[in-house]
């Protein structure tokens, strides 16, 4: 009979490489070991029980078919091991789960969906359709690079007509407006706005992220208005971000001028190049701060840049892009992490390099990522 280190046994079965051999030898090993001097709380037990499942059921864990005739007493082989031995049930912070997961999520791509004035909804992104659709004399155009463009002007005896653009989680697009105004939207968000502007002002309102090339015109500011915050220009180059989940709306400037208005209480300041103005429900000033213009600009440029940002803001942003839900199994992570990532790799490599920034840890499973200290 071959021998056997149970250290080395017990490692490979928490990475599920042991082969049936070695299994049947480790619970022959359990079932003969004097258990008697070991005693466990209830809370010990149930613990441990979480951590198994965990284990159990994320992809690099999974067990094999035949494994499951002894899944039960290989939880309780994990009971005894995880105190005898007083080593963590989790997986060695070597990036194993990310590495070598069978589920991944691939990142966010172009698509949209087009709400026009009847509320018929139309599909966009891969491949683009041409002429979408015809608002009055407003004809909309999807262009071969995934672009939506609005071209033409109301004729004074034709109603408004709203359109509203909406991205999904895991989705991205840009649209042109009727008066050559440029907008970028990001994942999970939406603009509304007339197919053709009239009036003494162009209005448009938005949810989530977005960003904006106003086409100059001084005789029609461009009004934006975002939960509690409006925005005036008359043609400039900014970002907006307005979640319903985030605490603040921040609009930030990168080139031209702004004024910004808190809804609730009036307050209107100007903010210059280099500046973001911030407003929330809870605050009725607007508060003005100094930003780094590529961290703005990095998700309309195809990657992620954090600058000192905690874990739960970090997979907030990741789970809007690449779809999936986070589950955090601790609410007292302190750490903090800083770095560049590409918007076009797999989820998997994103986690796998946060894993080596600081103390946490990421279990990829077929519907969501469960993060642990």
């Amino acid at each position: 009979m071959p021998e056997y280190n149970i250290n080395d046994l017990l490692k490979k079965f928490r990475q599920g490489t042991i082969l049936p051999e070695e299994q049947a030898f480790l619970e022959t090993w359990y079932l003969n070991w004097n258990s008697d001097n070991q005693h466990f709380t209830e809370d010990e037990i149930n613990a441990a029980k979480s951590k198994v499942w965990l284990a159990l059921n994320s992809p690099v864990h999974r067990l094999k078919p035949w494994y499951w005739l002894s899944a039960v007493a290989g939880i309780l082989l994990f009971i005894i091991v995880f105190w005898f031995y007083k080593e963590r049930i989790d997986s060695p912070r070597t990036n194993l789960v990310v590495k070598k997961a069978r589920t991944d999520f691939k990142p966010g791509g172009n698509k949209a969906i087009l709400t026009l004035a009847n509320g018929e909804e139309v599909s966009l992104g891969n491949p683009a359709k041409g002429e979408v659709a015809s608002q009055g004399t407003v004809q909309v155009t999807e262009t071969e690079t995934g672009k939506l463009v609005y071209k033409g002007r109301k004729e004074i005896s034709e109603a408004v007509m709203i359109n509203k653009l909406t991205t999904p989680r895991g989705g991205e697009y840009q649209l042109v407006l009727s008066d050559g105004t440029k907008v970028w939207l990001n994942a999970a968000s939406s603009i509304s706005f007339p197919a053709a502007f009239e009036g003494n002002y162009r209005k448009v309102s938005i949810t989530g992220e977005v960003y904006f090339e106003v086409a100059h015109d001084k005789k029609k500011p461009f009004l934006v208005t975002a939960r509690e915050q409006e925005i005036s220009v008359l043609g400039t180059h900014f970002n907006i971000s307005a979640y319903q989940d985030d605490e603040f709306v921040t609009t930030s400037l990168i080139s031209g001028a702004v004024r910004v208005k808190n809804l609730k209480t009036k307050v209107e300041k100007s903010i210059q190049p280099g500046q973001s103005a911030t407003t929330s429900s809870a605050n009725d000033d607007v508060l003005i701060h100094a930003i780094d213009k590529d961290e703005i600009l990095s998700w309309k440029n195809g990657y992620f840049q954090f600058d000192n940002q905690n874990v739960y803001s970090i997979m907030k942003v990741l789970s809007r892009w690449y779809n999936v839900d986070v589950q955090f199994l601790s609410d007292k992570n302190t750490e903090h992490f800083g770095g560049t990532f590409s918007r076009g790799k797999q989820l998997s490599e994103i986690l796998a390099n946060l894993e080596k920034l600081g103390n946490v840890h990421f279990t990829i499973t077929p519907k969501k990522v469960i993060v642990t200290d």
